[in-house]
């Protein structure tokens, strides 16, 4: 079942898309990861021409001409943040070179349970985050945002549904 009818159906789900392209399922989560980094590394077309990572549906997207990352999401995450560990990881910048090693570190390195990445807004203010974490099955992660904008156009972040869709 594409996205799209997910969203339609109010099926929340776990899976990623990476670029709009390929889509993984939850338990897939680090490959997923991991394909998205060496695309973008290795200058693979069909990741860096929509540099971005779908989680359900929130979305890290990479703005190449700024090199910074900002999220977005539709929906209510329906799962509580984990409170951060001793070994867990937080990167405040936004920028592309400290999110993507963030993301790496994280998938590759079992101590870190936790990863909180803070993202650009619309005053390139640090206020939101997009959080990720290990569950207790190796096959299973949690994700939510906090702060994030409903979506994100030309002109910016719409921060309401009903201002995303007075803009059409």
């Amino acid at each position: 079942m594409n996205l799209l009818i997910q969203r339609i159906a109010g099926i929340v789900t776990n899976d990623i898309q990476v670029s709009g392209l390929e889509g993984f399922p939850e338990s897939r989560w680090r490959e997923a990861i991991l394909f998205y980094l060496f695309g973008i590394w290795s200058g693979r077309e069909s990741v860096t021409y929509r540099p971005k990572l779908c989680f359900g549906d929130i979305t890290l997207r990479l703005d190449r001409q700024n090199g910074e990352y900002y999220a977005y999401g539709h929906a209510e995450v329906p799962q509580d943040v984990p409170p951060l560990g001793p070994d867990d990881l937080v990167e405040t910048s936004g920028r592309q070179a400290a999110v993507e090693v963030a993301l790496i570190r994280f998938v590759k390195d079992n101590r870190i349970k936790q990863l909180r990445l803070g993202v650009v807004t619309d005053q390139k203010v640090h206020c939101a985050q997009l959080v990720f974490w290990k569950k207790a099955r190796r096959s299973e992660y949690g994700y939510a945002g906090i702060g994030l904008p409903y979506s994100w156009g030309t002109k910016g972040p719409w921060w309401t549904r009903e201002e995303y869709e007075c803009s059409f």
